[in-house]
Formats: C-alpha cells, sequence, structure tokens
C-alpha cells in the first residue's frame, strides 16, 4: 500500500523542523519533492525519512567537530600568530579613537566658526525666485 504524499507543512510537523527549513531542504535538492497538478509540493514519506536520516548524520558530525575545539591547546605558532593579531587589534582601536578624537575637535571648531560668523537676530534677505519661464528661452 502506498504511503500518501505529504505537503511541507505535514512534513515539517513529522520532522520536528519549521516549513523554510524542510522549503531550503527542497530548494537546495536535499530532499526530493515533486510538484501536483495545482503546483503545490509533495513530499514522499520515505524520502522524508531518508533526508532525516542524512541530516542527523550531518548533526553528529558537527557534534563531533564541536568537541575538537575544546581539545589540545594550541601550537606555540598559533600562540604567537595570535599575539600578533592582538597586537594589531590593540594598535587599530587605538588609532580609531585618535580619529574621533580628531572628529569631535573638528567638529566643535566648525560650530564655533558657524556661531561667530552668523549675524545675532538677523537673517538675510532670501532672493526672489527664479520664474520658470526665464529658463524656458533657451
Amino acid at each position: 500500500m502506498l504511503l500518501p504524499m505529504l505537503t511541507p507543512q505535514q512534513a515539517s510537523n513529522r520532522a520536528k523542523v519549521s516549513r523554510g527549513t524542510i522549503m531550503n531542504a527542497i530548494k537546495d535538492r536535499h530532499l526530493l519533492a515533486r510538484r501536483d497538478n495545482r503546483n503545490r509540493w509533495q513530499i514522499d514519506p520515505s524520502d522524508l525519512s531518508k533526508w532525516l536520516s542524512d541530516r542527523s548524520d550531518i548533526a553528529t558530525v558537527k557534534g563531533v567537530n564541536s568537541d575538537s575545539q575544546h581539545g589540545p591547546p594550541p601550537s606555540d605558532e598559533n600562540l604567537i600568530r595570535i599575539a600578533v593579531l592582538e597586537a594589531e587589534l590593540k594598535g587599530k582601536e587605538q588609532r580609531i579613537a585618535d580619529l574621533e578624537r580628531d572628529r569631535d575637535g573638528w567638529k566643535a571648531q566648525a560650530q564655533e566658526l558657524a556661531r561667530r560668523d552668523a549675524p545675532q537676530g538677523q537673517l538675510a534677505p532670501l532672493p526672489p525666485p527664479r520664474r520658470w519661464w526665464s529658463w524656458r528661452r533657451g
């Protein structure tokens, strides 16, 4: 007896993942699916179980890799490289702080010049607006 085909939502409920995960797997062709006459995705339950088993193998491998990060200490070469990178980072952070101080100084100077040059309480009259027909004569 053939099992009924599953929609992406039904497949996500069975697999306990989001519908988006199912759709991404279909798009990446990791999960086999077909479209029916109404242009809806149909997933065979056997294909879903195969995808789930492949996926659990990947999760197991990722789990092993994350455990290996807590393994042996880094070599002397890596420690030297880390120290060099930390020194470079500290230098860049100092440079950023210097540039921010310079920026703030220039900003304060510009504001002071703007205050000094602005007339007290008087605004310069605006020039009359240009008429569009003067441009038309070209």
